[in-house]
Order: C-alpha cells, then structure tokens, then sequence
C-alpha cells in the first residue's frame, strides 16, 4: 500500500512507516524497561534511607540517564519523521 508524500518528494512506502513505528515502539519498551530496573534502586532507597543506598540511586540515575535520553530521542525523531510524511506541515504559499 502506498501513498504519496509532498514532504520527501517520494512516494511514502505504509510498510516503511510500520517498521519504523515498529522501531520507536520498541524503544519506548526498552524505556519502560530501564525505567523499572531503576525504580527498584528508588524502592531500596524509600525502605532504607540510607547515605549507601542513596548513592546507588544517584549512580544509576548518572549512568543510566544517557540511555534514557537516547531511547526517548530516538523514540521522537522515529515519531517526528512519520508524522511529517504522513502529514506535511502547510506551505504558506510562498513560492521559493
């Protein structure tokens, strides 16, 4: 199935369009899963607030963190794209 996209000048391939969508999904998933594993340092943290567990929190926030930046970007930009070439932003009709 195919539609024709104005952003890329190309035709817009829906099987593409999964696949990619398919990729952000995924990556929200492995997200989530981060999220969870680091939840569990909180948990410690909440039973015992001690100074050991409160730096095991803040070394896994520090070590994780640029994972979680990279799934979320990666995530958005999967998304973004998708959006532009499912539906192009209107030309203010200018003419280059």
């Amino acid at each position: 199935m195919k539609n024709v996209s104005t952003t890329v000048k190309k035709p817009l391939d829906l099987c593409d369009s999964l696949y990619d969508l398919r990729k952000a999904k995924g990556a929200l998933s492995a997200l989530c899963d981060e999220l969870d594993e680091f939840g569990i340092s909180v948990c410690h943290f909440d039973d015992d607030y001690s100074q050991e567990n409160a730096m095991r929190v803040a070394c896994d926030a520090s070590r994780d963190f640029d994972t979680w930046k990279l799934l979320i970007f990666s995530a958005r930009d999967i998304i973004a794209d998708q959006i532009a070439a499912l539906d192009p932003p209107e030309d203010d009709g200018e003419e280059k």
